[in-house]
């Protein structure tokens, strides 16, 4: 099992190499510089390369924590149905207790 998650791990970090280079590759090759506008302020001038891999990691990262309200969302509903259950296996431990005249 040990030698999968290696081949993983490889597997991710020549991704992310890949990606990076990739992104070094675009904004090496897109030079001009823009002032981008956003909300009607004007933001930092930069170039086209750097202002669109910004985008893209914003857009990830905004994606990202999109993802993760669902799992949130089931993970306190299962902690209020575990604490249900709880509730009611003391009820049946009480109940058996008086009708087994403890």
């Amino acid at each position: 099992m040990s030698f999968l998650r290696w081949l993983l791990r490889l597997f991710y970090g020549v991704l992310a190499l890949l990606c990076i280079a990739i992104g070094v590759y675009f904004a090496v090759d897109n030079p001009e510089l823009i002032t981008p506008s956003f909300i009607g302020h004007a933001m930092p001038e930069g170039s086209v390369g750097f202002w669109l891999i910004g985008a893209l990691l914003v857009g990830v990262l905004l994606g990202f924590i999109a993802s993760l309200l669902p799992f949130y969302a089931e993970r306190r509903r299962a902690r209020g149905l575990e604490r249900q259950l709880h509730r009611t296996e003391q009820e049946l431990y009480t109940v058996r207790r008086k009708v087994s005249g403890d």
